[in-house]
């Protein structure tokens, strides 16, 4: 599958940048994917060739660099992108252990990417000045560090690489296209390399040209045939929604959406502040947008450790429920193992953001980026970091670079212990998170949660319960789920990075990775699994904790079994298949439960239960439209059908847009209720 499956838009620009600039210069070409450059490479060999530096590609562009410089040495390579060191030692060691790289850029790349090839048309070869910005380099065993980092300040200097037809090649439909409107965030948290003073201020791009991107991506999927057409858009802001021009950019996607129906899906990270312009937003764009509460966590103590004074967490949780009112998706994030954090700091975060109105929960382990505070070496001494090195999901293959086979995968380092978080409540956390993860993210036990908050019971205790009964002995096999997920866990962890880098140079290696026996986004592997393999196990647990829970809370003794039976096989019906092709499934159920559905946010406390009970048993049949049977073709046949292949389509879609629809069997049962006397819901169901 691809693993970075965006349109390269960032290495566009930087080629319409050059080019504007030196127009003499020879066309530059653009390489997406490792086959294509090397068959390029084969027939024609360039000056100048740049590798972007990215966590999922920064190996891979060296195994690149590598192999040219042995076979080519006369090509200069450059590299460039956020995954270094700001720190001029570590710069100084990166670029001594990697002598193949002639010359790195760090930070912006259009400009000093001109002024380098400039400088070196001018010398006539690898001999440069030391005086060029944003440039690192070793030459003669002397190292060369601008202290000079500077910015474009005025985007309207980069010419739009998709109105220049440059990206046509890449909008073929396997590739999602991706857009910045403005760069840079005002934010400092530690943990991300735009937290540093360079990127403070924001820039913005002319709003003309992203509503020429917008109209010309639109024409450009839409001349697709449906089976190949991409339905979803990308907008790489940090902070999108935060400023003016993002609605005027939200407004040029909503007329697209009226004119051509594209995009279905937008996906964006909205701003940390200013939430009333991102609701606006979202609703410009009819909900297609999720709405992003990027929390990270909810302790004063560790957001003042990583730098976010100035982001008010009151006010993204408040966000949500705003979110909710308007119907738009909203998803909050959190990442494990920062300076302080504990087990039951982390617990506590997520049950604000779970009994809030947050629709799915992103739950991360803290990575050790670098170029970020930090990743400093003071920073993991100050806070005694634990850290271990993993392959990076999806990020590894073999492949042939000018007749030389070569295995390669991304490594990065995350932390899994710190001086407040032993490594154990790391992996228990990480329990939680899968719990959350199946039973709360992304709708698919929803109506128990509606049913929940109707009768005043916190969602997140009935998730603790799950969390807590999935130790019992009659659980087995969902307890063997989440102890599958933690071996996983502790197995993908390496203490060393050589260790693990020679292991990932032998092909065997990584054809264990390409199966999916290692290296998978485990979150979403288990995920998948629980929504294909392990879906009776998952349902048995919640209809067992569900009915628990209700015994435990209410004063009156209602016997609510069936109806939460028939809640959960309800979801069960939409969701088993759906990843596999299976169009339609038939089940008998004793209340109807698309009415509750759909009065569920009507429903008052006149309106009881019995309501919805039908008066003899009906088969309701669950099928699949035409449109998401193709639309599930075209994700398997980018990403596959294994548990890995699925765990990608759960990371890219809504997954509810995917669950069935219903047709009775019996329409005219519908209708025939019991009656008002006859067996009754009493106690605290009156109130729902």
């Amino acid at each position: 599958s691809i693993a970075s499956d965006t349109v390269p838009a960032a290495i566009g620009m930087i080629a319409e940048y050059l080019e504007k600039k030196l127009p003499k210069i020879p066309k530059t070409k653009l390489f997406k994917f490792p086959e294509d450059l090397s068959k390029e490479l084969e027939k024609d060999q360039p000056d100048v060739i740049g590798f972007s530096s990215y966590m999922w590609n920064t190996s891979l562009s060296d195994m690149f660099m590598k192999r040219i410089k042995e076979v080519y040495p006369k090509i200069i390579t450059v590299a460039g992108g956020p995954n270094f060191s700001s720190v001029e030692d570590e710069q100084h060691e990166y670029l001594k252990q990697r002598p193949w790289i002639d010359y790195y850029i760090v930070k912006e790349g259009e400009h000093a990417f001109y002024r380098l090839v400039s400088e070196l048309i001018k010398k006539s070869g690898i001999e440069v000045t030391s005086n060029l910005p944003n440039l690192v380099f070793i030459n003669n065993g002397n190292f060369y560090h601008h202290k000079k980092i500077e910015r474009i300040m005025d985007l309207t200097e980069i010419p739009s690489p998709y109105l220049s037809g440059k990206l046509d090649n890449f909008m073929d439909g396997k590739l999602l296209p991706i857009i910045q409107t403005n760069r840079g965030c005002p934010f400092t948290c530690t943990f991300c390399t735009e937290g540093q003073s360079h990127w403070t201020k924001v820039k913005a791009k002319s709003g003309e040209v992203v509503k020429g991107e917008i109209s010309y991506i639109s024409k450009k999927m839409n001349s697709l045939e449906t089976s190949k057409r991409r339905t979803d858009f990308y907008i790489a802001d940090s902070n999108f929604g935060m400023y003016m021009e993002d609605l005027n950019t939200c407004k040029a996607l909503a007329k697209e959406q009226e004119k051509t129906g594209y995009p279905k899906y937008i996906s964006v990270t909205t701003g940390k502040n200013k939430q009333d312009r991102i609701l606006e937003a979202a609703k410009i764009v009819n909900g297609t947008m999720k709405i992003t509460g990027s929390v990270q966590s909810l302790d004063s103590e560790i957001m003042e450790n990583v730098g976010r004074k100035n982001i008010s967490s009151t006010q993204i949780v408040d966000m949500a429920l705003k979110s909710s009112e308007i119907g738009a998706q909203t998803f909050s994030e959190v990442i494990l193992g920062l300076p302080g954090d504990t087990i039951k700091k982390h617990f506590s975060t997520l049950k604000i953001l779970v009994d809030s109105a947050f629709t799915s929960i992103a739950m991360y382990q803290l990575m050790i980026l670098p170029g970020t505070e930090l990743g400093s070496k003071t920073s993991k001494e100050k806070y005694k970091m634990k850290t271990k090195f993993r392959v990076v999901p999806r990020c590894y293959g073999t492949y042939e670079i000018l007749g030389k086979k070569i295995s390669v995968a991304e490594i990065e380092e995350v932390c899994v212990a710190n001086s407040t978080l032993s490594f154990e409540d790391y992996l228990e956390c990480r329990k939680m998170n899968l719990v959350i993860q199946i039973f709360f993210n992304d709708g698919v036990f929803e109506e128990i949660l509606f049913l929940l908050r109707k009768l005043d019971i916190s969602v997140w205790d009935w998730l603790k319960k799950i969390y807590e009964n999935s130790k019992k002995s009659h659980f087995e096999k969902f307890n063997k789920l989440l102890q599958d997920f933690l071996d996983d866990s502790k197995k993908e962890l390496w203490t060393s990075y050589e260790n693990l880098k020679k292991f990932t140079y032998k092909s065997d290696n990584i054809k264990k990775f390409i199966k999916g026996e290692r290296g998978s986004n485990l979150i979403f592997k288990y995920k998948s699994r629980s929504y294909t393999l392990d879906l009776e196990n998952i349902s048995d647990i919640a209809i067992f904790t569900t009915k628990q829970i209700l015994v435990e809370r209410l004063e009156n003794k209602s016997d609510l079994s069936e109806f939460v039976e028939d809640l959960i096989n309800y979801k069960k019906c939409q969701v088993q298949g759906i990843f596999e092709g299976m169009p339609s499934i038939k089940r008998k159920f004793k209340f109807d439960i698309p009415k509750f559905i759909t009065m569920k946010d009507s429903i008052t406390k006149s309106i009881s239960l019995e309501k919805f009970k039908y008066k003899s048993d009906i088969i309701l049949n669950f099928k699949l439209s035409e449109f998401q049977i193709e639309q599930m073709k075209f994700y398997k046949n980018i990403f596959g059908v294994t548990l890995e292949g699925i765990s990608r389509t759960l990371s890219r879609v809504y997954v509810k847009k995917f669950f069935r629809s219903i047709q009775t069997e019996h329409a005219m049962d519908r209708l025939d209720f019991i009656d008002n006397n006859s067996r009754r819901l009493t106690g605290e169901l009156e109130s729902i």
